[in-house]
């Protein structure tokens, strides 16, 4: 179980940090005229990452049903995402271009494509998995 739990924190590490690397690559072309991403931007993604895969481990918990893992587990990573897009400054980029509320809602909208994105993903793994033990099980059932 805990060897699980560890793939599964990776494997949303990998899916976090990916997913945020190229929000912010994208970000930073439409909001500003800079070509390269700062390294800064890219640790900040990396400890969000982080902290969003922590988060994710609540979908491990078996007290709680998938929808309410889903919705606690979006609050929760929600919450951290403009949390440390207010700690790290993000919403300063892009000068006046845009207004910091309307740096914030684009964040929040961006963040809710790729929540779904990556719940989807991460749906059809367990998907895939349930049907792989289904399998093995039957086939265990037919060699009785």
């Amino acid at each position: 179980m805990k060897n699980i739990t560890i793939r599964f924190f990776f494997l949303g590490l990998m899916i976090a940090f990916t997913i945020s690397v190229l929000t912010v690559t994208v970000v930073m072309a439409i909001t500003t005229d800079t070509a390269m991403v700062p390294v800064s931007l890219i640790w900040q993604n990396f400890v969000l990452s982080v902290l969003c895969s922590l988060i994710n481990l609540v979908y491990r918990s078996e007290k709680l049903k998938f929808v309410w893992q889903s919705i606690i587990g979006y609050i929760l990573t929600t919450a951290i995402i403009i949390s440390c897009g207010l700690i790290f400054d993000w919403y300063s980029y892009g000068g006046n271009t845009f207004g910091r509320t309307s740096f914030v809602l684009i964040s929040f909208l961006m963040y809710s494509l790729f929540y779904l994105m990556t719940w989807i993903i991460i749906w059809q793994i367990a998907k895939a998995k349930k049907k792989e033990l289904n399998d093995k099980l039957k086939e265990y059932k037919q060699k009785q």
